[in-house]
């Protein structure tokens, strides 16, 4: 069984295939959309929004099916593509017949040949034979074969190492480990053109969303590989420009408007509009011709003219016209550039009933090459007796890297006692286990950065001792100068993977922290413990601030809105003590009395003990304005609110104005 995923710019096509009798059975299949443009030109942008969505198609099979998909074979689209020639000998004297495992050590060697001549910062992402020799005579397979000297030439893909990485990425975030990576016009090619095929001229282009991949075959092999970073999307583009209209409904529009002849839409001006085949059709019909027209510069570049058969495969493909026009810029007549579907493969039986038509072809083709590991750039190294599959970089891997894919952890390798620690996204290495490491390659004593190539083995040995981390080891707190000399110590809101801590928390390997980089003004004068009394607030403990006071930053007072970077020093400067009201935040009034004005808390306090009060609601009266007066009963007085006589028992509100006058 064989799960193939194809990550897609629009969507995400995920495929259980079983083999039989050179039968390809589709058990069962799932396509989701990106739900966001989270990729471009076949390019993953948003790591862990292509994940979620790979993820969801997973979940969806393994639900269905009732197995745990851990193994997966993908294929890269070739943004930034470079092509290599390379070519490799192998000494048979000392060989019986060729095995399939001699091959393979002579294919991989070949592509690490082609690599030479590529930038470090390229992984090679699938490769084709283009011949192979025995004793100078060409061969269609070697194995098997007994002789002096086995040749082989191969055609190597490459892509650079942050588009391989992108993707891997992806796949290990979902808990998926990829058995077979190769190119998508690889894929393409292995389902459609088989080898007997390749004797003809044919250029295969697969036109997705993001990009139109192109494979050459002739004389028997594949030739060439190309790309142009144009297809299904630009069409969209096309439609949301001219119509307005967001990328999705644009997308909408270009997979309906064909098939029903009409289609009615909101535009990004919230108003209806309905738009007919044809004018769809003439808005996107000069960006048919430029896409037709790079991708036959590509195709007649690669080629060394125009190819005698152009077969398209590809969602992208299948827009009215498209067809047409690039057999009109090839100059080929309309019969000999085709769309090909996975019906006319003859070798697929679709027990799903869902999976037709173009765009599966890549996918499916996934899945054909896996199954002959055909294409595929993994190579094999043996770490302490276990095989290890190694991707991408032939010949340049060292020790450390194949120990890391081995399933080594970071930390257990690299000597100093180091672990990994992600803090606000970085990986910082810090001390904690003290490390022994002994390496050998076949047998010589090695390091980490010595190089190994295929079939190399590697023994190592390891031997570490645990001590401890904190959190406050990594997080730098604001230091306040006290009046008393000391240093009081204020960290932000620490995050350790996703809950809250403390900064003497202990950390383990791999633990993910986060904190902001500032801690506002007001954040530090709660979390300060200085001049704070503890008291008994209506039956709960509390801490309240009994100091009024500023916090100063090289001479000027800052504000409650000013940000301190973490790691910076200041001084608080105490300005007095506070009333038990202004301590507790009690809300006040302030009403006018006889002219002057007067602060009234909204709430009384009740003194229990030294420790311990009671604070509740209290609505201010006109009375209360009173108590500090000596009024005489036997005189009459005049008593006003706002200029009208009112009651002692009259309620008070903000902004009163009372006046209290006795009469002579």
């Amino acid at each position: 069984m064989i799960f193939a995923l194809d990550v897609g710019t629009r969507k995400i096509a995920g495929l259980i295939v079983v083999e039989e009798n050179k039968i390809l059975r589709i058990v069962d299949s799932e396509l989701i959309e990106h739900r966001s443009r989270t990729m471009f030109d076949g390019q993953v942008h948003d790591v862990m929004g292509v994940a979620e969505i790979v993820d969801e198609v997973k979940r969806k099979l393994e639900s269905r099916n009732e197995v745990e998909l851990k193994d997966v074979a993908v294929a890269l689209a070739g943004r930034f593509l470079k092509t290599k020639i390379g070519e490799a000998e192998m000494d048979l004297s000392k060989v019986g017949h060729i095995t399939k495992e001699d091959v393979m050590k002579l294919e991989i060697e070949a592509v690490g040949n082609a690599q030479k001549d590529v930038e470090e910062d390229f992984f090679c992402v699938g490769y084709s034979v283009v011949e192979y020799k025995l004793d100078g005579m060409w061969l269609k397979r070697l194995e098997g074969h007994r002789g002096g000297k086995a040749y082989v030439k191969v055609v190597s893909a490459f892509l650079p190492v942050h588009v391989v990485d992108s993707l891997m990425r992806v796949l290990e975030t979902v808990g998926l480990v990829p058995v077979h990576v190769t190119l998508e016009p690889i894929a393409a090619m292995e389902l459609t053109v088989p080898e007997d095929l390749r004797y003809l001229n044919i250029a295969l282009v697969d036109v997705g969303a993001g990009t139109s991949d192109i494979a050459i075959s002739k004389d028997g092999t594949v030739v060439a590989y190309g790309m142009i970073p144009m297809a299904g999307d630009e069409i969209t583009e096309a439609i949301g420009k001219n119509f307005l209209l967001d990328f999705q409904t644009a997308e909408f529009v270009k997979r309906r408007v064909f098939f029903d002849g009409k289609v009615k839409v909101k535009n990004v001006l919230d108003r209806e509009v309905e738009l007919a085949s044809e004018e769809v059709a003439s808005v996107i019909e000069p960006v048919l011709d430029q896409i037709a027209t790079e991708i036959s510069d590509v195709v007649i570049e690669l080629n060394g003219g125009v190819p005698s058969v152009v077969l398209v495969v590809g969602g992208g493909a299948k827009v009215p016209g498209f067809v047409e026009h690039l057999a009109k810029r090839l100059n080929l007549p309309a019969d000999r550039v085709s769309l090909k579907n996975v019906e006319s493969t003859g070798i697929v039986e679709d027990l799903t009933g869902k999976v037709r038509g173009s765009e599966y072809v890549t996918p499916l083709g996934i899945a054909y090459s896996a199954f002959r590991n055909k294409g595929s750039v993994f190579s094999q190294v043996v770490v302490n007796g276990i095989p290890v599959r190694l991707i991408g970089a032939v010949g340049r891997y060292s020790v450390m890297q194949v120990l890391i894919q081995a399933g080594y952890k970071f930390s257990s390798l690299v000597g100093g006692d180091v672990v990994p620690i992600v803090v606000n996204g970085n990986t910082i290495l810090r001390p904690k286990r003290k490390i022994s490491v002994r390496i050998f390659v076949n047998g010589e004593e090695a390091n980490l950065s010595s190089k190994v190539k295929h079939g190399d083995r590697i023994d190592v040995h390891v031997e570490e001792k645990t001590t401890s981390l904190f959190v406050k080891d990594f997080v730098k707190p604001v230091k306040v100068k006290l009046p008393t000399g000391e240093t009081e110590e204020i960290f932000p809101q620490i995050l350790k993977n996703g809950s809250s801590t403390s900064p003497e928390e202990s950390l383990n390997e791999e633990d993910v922290i986060t904190f902001p980089e500032k801690i506002k003004v007001e954040e530090i004068k709660k979390k300060l413990s200085y001049g704070k009394i503890e008291l008994v607030i209506n039956g709960e403990k509390k801490k309240i601030s009994i100091v009024e006071f500023d916090l100063v930053k090289d001479g000027n007072p800052l504000k409650d809105d000013d940000e301190i970077s973490l790691g910076d020093e200041i001084v608080l400067v105490e300005k007095g003590e506070k009333t038990l009201e202004e301590a507790l935040e009690i809300p006040c009034i302030v009403v006018t009395f006889n002219g002057v004005p007067k602060k009234i808390p909204m709430k009384a306090i009740q003194k229990i003990d030294e420790a311990k009060i009671e604070v509740k609601d209290f609505t201010p009266m006109v009375i209360d304005l009173l108590k500090d007066i000596k009024v005489d009963g036997l005189k009459d007085y005049e008593l006003l609110k706002n200029g009208k006589k009112a009651m002692f028992t009259d309620p008070l509100e903000d902004g009163d104005v009372v006046e209290f006058r006795i009469k002579k």
